[in-house]
């Protein structure tokens, strides 16, 4: 665990991928922007996912929870997950209980599910964060007493949803499209001929 007990105002939960992660990054950031402290934001993610060295990079406080997710087939590794599960629950009960956050931002993911299960026990209210056309089985679950559930496509099918958007980083943001030198180089460096479609998949 790293930072201090402070109460902040934000709990951002979830991570594992970058995915679920950098919408949350951006949410983040515009609430500094709005004039929030960054103490006052605190990330919590798992011991496994990529949160581990880019939320300290951005400058905010982050709690790594113990375990992963389950997986849908029965194997032995879930005994395993089942005893991480529980570990990281009764962490997510103390954090929650002493950071008093205003309110959880549920990204998906392992950490999520914990986190939004401690605010549910302490009576803090959850909004989910959905960045997918479908939802995953971690935002599916905590949607059920989410107070609103943010959504990125229309006919999203989470309880409370409210069509707001994909998060979008700044620097995502301040790419320049109209720089044919830069995509020309671009293209040179991934070895993408004139002419030819290219598209990012992420």
């Amino acid at each position: 665990m790293s930072g201090h007990e402070e109460r902040v105002w934000c709990l951002v939960a979830g991570g594992g991928t970058a995915g679920h992660l950098h919408p949350g990054l951006a949410v983040a950031k515009a609430l500094v922007d709005a004039g929030q402290d960054p103490a006052a934001i605190h990330f919590v993610g798992s011991e496994r996912g990529i949160e581990r060295t880019l939320v300290p990079e951005a400058g905010f406080g982050l709690t790594l929870l113990p375990g992963r997710g389950i997986q849908r087939r029965l194997t032995t590794e879930n005994v395993g997950a089942v005893i991480g599960l529980i570990r990281a629950m009764l962490q997510s009960v103390r954090i929650v209980r002493r950071r008093r956050p205003a309110v959880v931002l549920s990204l998906g993911g392992y950490a999520s599910v914990p986190c939004a299960v401690a605010a549910l026990i302490w009576r803090v209210p959850v909004v989910v964060a959905e960045q997918n056309a479908v939802p995953g089985a971690a935002n599916r679950l905590v949607s059920r007493w989410a107070r609103a559930c943010a959504v990125s496509f229309a006919g999203t099918e989470l309880p409370k949803a409210e069509l707001t958007g994909n998060p979008v980083r700044d620097e995502v943001l301040a790419v320049d499209r109209s720089d044919s030198a830069a995509r020309d180089a671009a293209r040179r460096r991934l070895g993408v001929g004139e002419g030819r479609r290219l598209i990012l998949a992420f």
